[in-house]
């Protein structure tokens, strides 16, 4: 579970940084002849053109937004791949032996299951937000209205990442039972469930912030490795906490 953790940090740094420089060429295909365009009002009456490059301007916004669907299709599919996988096993970590037949069908159930919730709760979130921010970008004034409203999004990310984790968490549940056994986890045992995702949330966030600072430090290539490593195992080890804490909490249900 390590070694797939660090495929999906090394991967996705690396997808990353491709589409990125592409992005910003894209971007720059954009500016560039905007930036060198007639903004004289007199000469544009007169019948001056705008800019002449306006094929150039399409053909990069065209190739901007291919690139940024490419992106996040690819990001879409490493991330159900490897983080599925990295789920299943962490789940199986905690259950009794069973036959390999046996195995390869919950595992392909469970596999289902998770990508169906992330289309459901992450996917309609990033629709939902963009559409938002699109909204306010195109009526406020001042950029601070677009800061709080990414502050409030990161508020509401939180919120579906909790029900989604959740999610992934009872998945290995029967078909009938998943959406009761969810519902009843998430909501009506909230004061037990709240409790263990912001513990781990703190675990998780300590080591990010220990790991941010080694990189503005930048003196120890060592430091930042280990701490880069710590974050990765304290990952692996979270979700199986996470996991273990909700068959506890499930265990305590039925009692």
């Amino acid at each position: 579970m390590v070694l797939l953790q660090v495929l999906f940090v090394v991967s996705s740094l690396t997808l990353g940084v491709h589409y990125l420089l592409k992005i910003l060429e894209n971007v720059q295909g954009i500016a560039g002849p905007l930036e060198e365009a007639n903004y004289d009002a007199q000469k544009i009456e007169q019948g001056e053109a705008f800019t002449p490059d306006y094929a150039a301007i399409y053909n990069s916004y065209q190739a901007l937004l291919k690139n940024a669907f490419s992106f996040l299709l690819w990001m879409s599919a490493i991330f159900l791949a490897l983080n599925g996988s990295m789920w299943l096993l962490s789940h199986w970590m905690l259950q009794e032996a069973k036959e390999w037949r046996v195995k390869r069908k919950e595992g392909a159930q469970f596999l289902l299951k998770a990508w169906i919730s992330a289309l459901v709760l992450l996917g309609s979130f990033m629709v939902v937000s963009y559409f938002v921010l699109l909204y306010f970008i195109r009526i406020s004034p001042s950029f601070n209205n677009i800061i709080g409203v990414l502050k409030a999004l990161l508020g509401v990310f939180v919120i579906i990442h909790y029900f989604f984790v959740v999610a992934l968490a009872v998945a290995p549940f029967s078909p009938w039972k998943l959406i009761s056994t969810w519902m009843h986890t998430s909501v009506r045992n909230f004061r037990k469930t709240a409790p263990l995702y912001l513990i781990v949330a703190a675990a998780l966030l300590a080591s990010f912030v220990a790991l941010y600072q080694a990189i503005q430090y930048g003196q120890s290539v060592i430091l930042l490795l280990a701490l880069g490593l710590l974050s990765i195992v304290l990952v692996t080890v979270s979700r199986i906490f996470w996991i273990a804490g909700i068959q506890e909490i499930q265990q305590e249900i039925k009692r």
